[in-house]
């Protein structure tokens, strides 16, 4: 039987005088581009596409600047006493089809530098050896490793209700890891850490490609996830307001998630089962929707960003995958905030619901500019539009570059990559119309 051991304090982090000056400088130009939009808007270009230009970058800026000058990582801030007794963890990871890296998982786990802890497997109706290893790693650790073998494939919501359920947690925290997801050694004692403060639901810890020199698409998808982590959730997390807790690693409290257990397992969405979007949905009951939909009396929890929580996950290496996975996430964002349209406002900062409403706005309108601005207007002899619109993105996507450069600074030129995935975001926001025609359409589910 593993022996109890004491977990070490953390050690702050602090940002170097380099650091503070390269993000000072960050925000100055993106402040400078919005002036020079400002004064596009007025003279020169398109005046409906430069007002969405303006009010994205905008919105761009204040992003950056709450996550440079409030974000803390909530492990490292020391503001709540620790517990008496360390909060126990129950692992909950489905897998479908996954034989060879959820060993890598389960290691990674069981060498973690936080001891309290049980991993919970569901063998999601797998057709190959999968089910298999989960039984030679429960034999291997008896006492910490539990199995679930479902007869035939339920899709992960299901799986994690039946680990729930079947599985007996022991925790009080429950983390939940996809199955082609390794967590660093100090992830989970770190994201525990944050629920030392008693009104945190769920957190969600920082994801980084473990296959990113497989190609350059997965190595554009490492760079683009440092921001979306960092930046986007960074700031989100100043006003414990994080949208979406990550599948790769999120830790949720076992009370907050129950009330909303069964609503969330057997989601419909105009009147068929919806499985895309488990984590965010799930984000958004912990959130208010507990509160809204299932009883009053609940609670709506703080959700927040743990940065220092790394997991390492596997990135799609082909484009056709990389769309699919897109496609997936478009449908679970449109149902999702249609699900939080009706309370996320209620008892949050308002830049926070200023924040969101604008973005899932702009989101929707997205396609409409990206047509408007790269095909009507030059075919009616605006190309200079086409230009500006195309210039702003990738200066967008440059700032995005010198902040992963910031953060990484070990990867070499790796965050030019970053730019790169302007173009592709253009092609992305396309896909938010055929997500919506097609939102029924369950071919592109992969579990």
């Amino acid at each position: 039987m593993m022996q109890a051991q004491t977990v070490a304090p953390l050690k702050v982090q602090r940002t170097s005088v380099k650091q503070k000056i390269a993000r000072g400088m960050i925000l100055a130009g993106i402040g400078s581009i919005i002036l020079v939009k400002i004064y596009l808007v007025v003279f020169v270009i398109d005046l409906i596409t430069g007002i969405y230009g303006l009010i994205t970058t905008s919105l761009v800026f204040v992003a950056f600047l709450f996550a440079f000058l409030k974000y803390q990582d909530p492990s490292f801030t020391g503001k709540f006493p620790p517990p008496e007794k360390p909060h126990f963890v129950s692992v909950i990871i489905p897998a479908k089809n996954d034989p060879v890296i959820i060993r890598k998982s389960v290691a990674a786990i069981l060498n973690s530098t936080y001891p309290h802890t049980e991993i919970i497997f569901v063998n999601d109706g797998s057709t190959d050896d999968t089910g298999a290893v989960m039984d030679e790693l429960h034999k291997e650790n008896p006492e910490k490793v539990k199995v679930i073998h479902m007869v035939q494939n339920v899709g992960k919501r299901r799986a994690i209700r039946e680990a729930l359920l079947q599985g007996s947690p022991k925790g009080e925290i429950i983390l939940l890891i996809d199955s082609d997801s390794v967590v660093k050694d100090d992830a989970i004692e770190k994201i525990v850490r944050v629920f030392d403060d008693p009104d945190v639901g769920a957190a969600t810890g920082s994801a980084k490609v473990i296959n990113v020199d497989q190609n350059i698409l997965t190595k554009i998808q490492d760079t683009w996830y440092d921001g979306q982590f960092f930046v986007i959730k960074g700031m989100e997390s100043c006003f414990n307001s994080v949208t979406c807790c990550s599948g790769s690693l999120s830790a949720y409290r076992k009370e907050a998630i129950l009330p909303c257990l069964d609503a969330w397992c057997n989601d419909k969405f105009l009147g068929i089962e919806f499985r895309p979007g488990d984590d965010r949905h799930l984000t958004s009951y912990v959130l208010g929707g507990n509160k809204h939909y299932i009883d009053r009396k609940n609670k709506s929890w703080k959700v927040v960003y743990c940065a220092g929580a790394l997991v390492y996950t596997e990135a799609p290496s082909t484009l056709k995958k990389f769309v699919n996975q897109q496609i997936r996430w478009k449908k679970s964002w449109v149902r999702v905030f249609l699900f939080n349209a009706p309370f996320f406002f209620k008892n949050r900062h308002v830049v926070s619901v200023l924040y969101y409403y604008t973005q899932m706005t702009l989101s929707l309108l997205a396609p409409i500019i990206a047509y408007r601005a790269l095909v009507y207007l030059p075919l009616n002899g605006r190309v200079y539009d086409a230009m500006f619109y195309l210039f702003g993105l990738l200066f967008l996507g440059l700032m995005f570059g010198i902040t992963y450069r910031l953060r990484n600074p070990d990867t070499g030129d790796r965050w030019l990559y970053r730019i790169l995935m302007t173009p592709l975001s253009v092609f992305f926001s396309s896909l938010m119309y055929y997500s919506i025609f097609t939102v029924k359409n369950k071919s592109w589910l992969t579990r």
